[in-house]
Order: C-alpha cells, then structure tokens, then sequence
C-alpha cells in the first residue's frame, strides 16, 4: 500500500516532465526494494527511512528539465556510460575531472579527421555515471561516519559530536535530534545514489544502443528513440511491476564490496550485455504485450540488480564507515604539485 501511495505521488509531480530513465515506478521500487533487503547486521536503521529513500529515487530526473537549464547540462551526463563511445580509454581513470579531459583530447585529435564523430567525443555523449555512483557511495560512507561518532567516539576516533554540537547551540542539546538529522542525511544519499545506480541496471544507459540501434543493423533493430522509454518506463507502467517482483531477484545476503571503482564498473558492464536483448524482445512487439513472460522476467532481473547493488554499496559503506580515517602524507595528498601522480590539467592526482 505504501509503495503505491510513493510512485503515485511521484506520478503526479513528474507527469510534466519527459524522463529519460526507469520511471517513477522503477526508480521508486528500485530504492525501496534495496532498503528491504538491508540485513540486520548492516545499517538496518535506514529501514526507518525506507519510504523517503523510495521517493527519493525519481529525484534526479526532476533535475533535467528545461525550466533548471544550467543544473540540466551539469546533471544529463551523470545518467548515463555510453562505454563503446570511449574504448580509447580502456581503463577509466579514478578521476571524473581526469575522465573528461581524456575525452576532450580524443576531440581535439579526431575534429579535423572526423567531424561527425568529433560531435560525439564529449561527456553528454559518453556519461559520467560511474562517478556519480562511486561519489554517491562515499556521500553515504562519510555520513554513516559521523553517524558512528555521535555515540561511539572512541569508534570513530573523534570527540562525541553530540557533545560538540551542543555546545554550539541549544538547537542541538536533544541527541535523538541529531541522530534523526544525520540518519535523514544517509537516507537521502542513499536515495539519491540509488537513481543512479539503476539507471546503470537498464541496458540501455550503459551503450550507444540507447535510443534507437546506432551503425550497421544487419538484424534490423529499430531506430527508433523511442524504444528507451517504450522499454525502461511504459513497459514497466503496463505489466505494474511492484517491489514484491523485483525482490525475487535481489539476493538474501549483501556483498562487502573489495573494489567498489570496480565493481561499479562491472555493474555497467553486465547491464550492458543485455542491450541486444532489449532490441530482439522489442522487435517481436514483447513491450505492448502485458503477458509476455520473457519481456517481464528481463525487467524484473534488470531491477532486482539495480536494487542489490545499492543495496550492496550501503552494506559495503557502512562497514567502511567503521575504519578509521587513514592518515596521508603530504606528498600523498592530491592537490600537492609535487605528488608524483599528480596531473596539473586536472589539478589533483587521481583518487587511490
């Protein structure tokens, strides 16, 4: 009941809109779905949280309409991996700023040669949506950090945060207080990462398949843009995908994530192997078709692996969160000039 009260109020604000995503239905069971499946042993106290992390799944498609045109240009690439448009850089650099400057030099080479691919060789046409989600996930470790020093300071290694905070102003004086305001704070990085990570379930944001098959068709796949949205959002609206059928595809226990740059990369990557399977159920009319059981279990699948993986960037942040904040030298910073890896273009050296 509540799941349908959330996407129903999510309808309702962004029917004005054209969203370029999963939809209010998807995104919103996508989140709430990796919240059910945080365990006991992980930050179970986000379950408190579960209809707002929910809501907060559609969120970043409200920030890509016309009427917010600066924050639309900032925001269209974080949604997207379009990897086959950039196999010159087979090995993504720790760095979005590093990333973009990559691709900007592979536009400055190829202008002259190849201006239609030239128009191509940029980040709305490449994406930034890994480092959306691997920023996100820090977001959400450095929240449940503080998180961890209102009560635990010796945990933490820092002074009881409740004890600082008081003393700044009386508006603190109550911890509960402030331990619903820092548990808000994680939810809403949850929520808001959970967008993304999502987006990167659906084959279609991780090709330059995405709207409409693009070069040789010898099989005949549409063209058509529209089969992004026919696919990812009215197909999900028709068969009333719930999170009860998404849930059947999340797995009971979380992974600690040993490489989470890497394994954000591989979420990409294997929604993207499905892209071929998105156009072959779409050319035979599976999207229009409520009962077509091969067209539901492949976005069904497709959700459950957005939902684990969230799921699975929480579990892995919140025992992260527990480590103490390692000490780096000063050569070891990333603004120092004189770190060996640092790249003056970028300003930093690359994240370890």
């Amino acid at each position: 009941m509540k799941s349908t009260i959330i996407i129903a109020v999510c309808v309702s604000l962004l029917e004005t809109q054209h969203l370029a995503a999963w939809g209010a239905r998807g995104h919103t069971i996508a989140n709430l779905a990796a919240v059910e499946g945080v365990p006991q042993n992980g930050p179970a106290f986000l379950r408190a949280q579960k209809a707002y992390i929910g809501h907060l799944g559609t969120i970043p498609d409200t920030w890509r309409s016309p009427s917010e045109p600066y924050l639309r240009i900032s925001e269209d690439a974080n949604h997207g991996w379009y990897t086959e448009g950039f196999d010159f850089i087979p090995e993504p650099p720790h760095s979005r700023t590093e990333f973009i400057l990559r691709v900007y030099d592979e536009y400055l080479k190829t202008k002259s040669k190849d201006r239609e691919r030239a128009k191509l060789l940029n980040i709305r046409y490449t994406g930034l949506q890994a480092y959306s989600i691997v920023e996100g996930y820090e977001r959400i470790k450095a929240g449940m950090r503080l998180y961890r020093a209102l009560s635990n300071p010796q945990e933490s290694g820092r002074a009881n945060l409740g004890t600082i905070y008081a003393s700044i102003s009386p508006l603190f004086r109550d911890p509960a207080q402030v331990k619903q305001m820092l548990t808000s704070d994680i939810a809403f990085y949850m929520g808001w990462v959970g967008h993304y990570v999502a987006d990167a379930a659906q084959p279609l944001h991780n090709s330059i398949h995405h709207d409409g098959w693009s070069g040789a068709d010898p099989k005949g796949y549409t063209r058509d843009p529209n089969i992004h949205g026919r696919f990812e959002s009215a197909y999900v609206d028709l068969i009333g995908v719930t999170e009860e059928d998404v849930l059947r595809y999340v797995p009971k226990e979380p992974r600690l994530l040993d490489d989470v740059w890497r394994s954000v990369l591989d979420h990409s990557i294997e929604a993207r192997n499905f892209t071929e399977e998105v156009y072959r159920l779409d050319l035979r009319g599976a999207f229009v078709k409520k009962d077509d059981a091969e067209a539901r279990e492949l976005t069904c699948k497709r959700l459950g692996a957005g939902a684990a993986f969230l799921r699975d960037l929480a579990y892995t942040a919140w025992v992260e969160s527990a480590r103490p904040v390692p000490r780096v030298e000063p050569i070891d910073q990333p603004q120092n000039p004189d770190n060996p890896k640092y790249n003056p273009a970028a300003g930093s050296a690359p994240a370890k």
